[in-house]
């Protein structure tokens, strides 16, 4: 699978089988998007209406960078093969083992951090919150296929997971619920950027947490630089 993206003036392809990240400018980047798709022919037409008013772009240089992508992926690092294709199709009746899940609880957050590489928390979709019964099916999904483990962990992420703090608590309430009847013990961890930290949150996180994970930039002045609140002012306190 090719995921691509743009951060910070970067065309940025991502071959997520292989692990290869290249960085491309504008031409690569869409002839990339389609070069699975659409012909020889078809990309160059298409290429050369979408650049008309560039005269450095012709036929030439289209089927230049055309040679350039087939190399990459001859040599495995574009569009590779994904090896793990036929294990994860067969997942169920493989019995594999599960551990761990990372619960995103939230897919929104209070702050605006110019880097985050989840859109500002909503991942590009639609800002949402989990319901508790999603939340509560996964946990069942994690209990049913951890088979002899003991030791299950489960971390409340997002965006921002104290933005969903009522079902992050009913959620850790139902797994403790589950242990005994189960022979489980969950090991839960809150990754957070702080800000909605307070007393009853302390005191759930001495209690259920195993651990907490706090985002942080560093010194106030590199912190607020980039990690800004909606309204666009530092969110250090």
């Amino acid at each position: 699978m090719v995921h691509e993206y743009k951060l910070n003036g970067y065309n940025i392809v991502l071959d997520t089988c292989s692990g290869s990240i290249h960085t491309v400018d504008d031409l690569a980047y869409d002839i990339i998007a389609l070069y699975k798709e659409k012909k020889v022919e078809e990309i160059i037409s298409l290429m050369l209406e979408k650049y008309k008013d560039d005269k450095s772009i012709t036929k030439e240089e289209i089927l230049y960078c055309i040679d350039d992508i087939k190399e990459l992926e001859n040599e495995g690092s574009l569009f590779s093969k994904d090896i793990y294709e036929d294990i994860a199709k067969n997942f169920k009746t493989n019995k594999q083992e599960i551990k761990a899940l990372c619960l995103h609880v939230a897919h929104t957050c209070n702050l605006n951090c110019e880097y985050c590489f989840a859109s500002q928390g909503k991942y590009h979709g639609e800002r949402a919150l989990m319901p508790f019964e999603v939340g509560k099916r996964a946990l069942d999904f994690l209990i049913k296929n951890s088979g002899t483990r003991h030791n299950l962990e489960v971390d409340f992420f997002g965006g921002e997971p104290l933005m969903n703090f009522d079902v992050v608590k009913k959620l850790v309430k139902y797994a403790r619920e589950k242990e005994k009847e189960y022979n489980k013990n969950f090991r839960f961890t809150l990754t957070t950027n702080g800000l909605l930290i307070d007393d009853e949150v302390i005191d759930f996180a001495n209690k259920e947490m195993s651990n907490v994970v706090l985002s942080l930039d560093g010194r106030k002045e590199v912190h607020d630089n980039l990690r800004k609140t909606i309204t666009g002012q530092g969110s250090t306190i």
